[in-house]
């Protein structure tokens, strides 16, 4: 890949933004330090871009660019006592995660997309752990429109596909 263009930086950052944040949270435990190391892994690519360096792989140099600074940051983070505390993992870059983390960054874009409501009572159930009743009672809305709202919403979430 030559050098990349302002719109398709843009679309390659839209695309990728929110499967590299989830693949790093694989490392990191708070969603501030992913999204950090996703931000400079683009910046650094701007920048090997403004300087005319080539990336044959973007996808891929991004993926192992998030997973070395993840990495990092785990040495550096003081509650670690050794590098044996790191994760396990023999090739963290492989396809199948790759592929999790862009399922995941699907599923949550076809949350996202449900209506607000709906979208509330879903994550109350499936994020929180909450019961049909407890919904019901915290929304104060009856116990058939939790059902009826959450069968909507595993449906849209069924028939997605971006």
């Amino acid at each position: 890949m030559g050098k990349i263009s302002v719109i398709e930086f843009e679309r390659q950052f839209k695309a990728l933004y929110r499967p590299l944040c989830l693949f790093a949270m694989r490392y990191l435990e708070r969603m501030e330090d992913a999204e950090d190391m996703v931000q400079q892994a683009f910046a650094d690519v701007w920048e090997k871009n403004a300087e005319g360096a080539a990336i044959l792989n973007l996808k891929a140099y991004l993926y192992q660019a998030v997973r070395n600074r993840s990495l990092t940051l785990l040495q550096q983070s003081p509650e670690l006592e050794s590098a044996d505390a790191l994760p396990d993992r023999e090739d963290p870059t492989a396809d199948e995660d790759i592929l999790r983390a862009e399922r995941d960054a699907r599923l949550w874009q076809a949350i996202d997309n449900l209506p607000t409501e709906r979208r509330r009572i879903f994550l109350l159930s499936k994020r929180d752990g909450l019961k049909y009743q407890e919904i019901a009672d915290e929304l104060h809305i009856s116990i058939k429109t939790v059902e009826n709202q959450m069968s909507k919403a595993l449906k849209s979430l069924r028939e997605y596909h971006p």
